[in-house]
């Protein structure tokens, strides 16, 4: 009789082990699915802000806006006339501080004004500037006026503080 007995009752102990196991698998598969959309959401978010650079490009809007900013700060600090500085807007800030330590202070929308000698970070809503750094612009070409993205695909600026090693 007790064979009968532990017979029946080894199935039910499998079965059991069975299904944790696939509920484990399952929960395991769930979490891998879970990452993978987030690194997918990531990459489209990164593509929407590149598009949207392209799109926008360097328009005679974008340079009005640009103009306006310069004005802006130059009440506020001391820029000369003959300089013409480069002006772009802060759209992912998260990125720009794990790169630099100057951006700590930086929110997404204000703007970054850069000239040969330093650059400044500019609150168009506050009216205030956040930030003045030294820099070394290593530039080839003129830069456009654009977006600081992740990765600084737009409007590269090269920020260097102090021992003038490249940030």
């Amino acid at each position: 009789m007790e064979e009968i007995a532990s017979a029946k009752s080894a199935p039910k102990s499998t079965r059991k082990a069975l299904v944790a196991i696939a509920i484990i698998a399952l929960v395991a598969l769930v979490l891998v699915l879970d990452m993978q959309r987030r690194e997918a959401e990531k990459q489209l978010r990164s593509l929407s802000v590149r598009l949207e650079q392209l799109q926008t490009g360097n328009t005679q809007q974008n340079r009005e806006a640009a103009q306006r900013i310069i004005n802006e700060v130059r009440k506020l600090i001391a820029i000369p006339e003959d300089v013409e500085p480069t002006v772009a807007t802060i759209i992912d800030v998260e990125t720009l501080r794990q790169r630099n330590p100057f951006y700590n202070k930086a929110e997404n929308g204000n703007h970054l004004i850069v000239t040969a000698e330093r650059a400044i970070l500019y609150d168009s809503e506050k009216k205030i500037i956040i930030d003045v750094v030294p820099v070394q612009v290593q530039q080839t070409q003129p830069a456009p006026t654009g977006d600081v993205a992740a990765g600084g695909e737009a409007a590269p600026v090269p920020v260097v503080e102090g021992g003038g090693e490249q940030q």
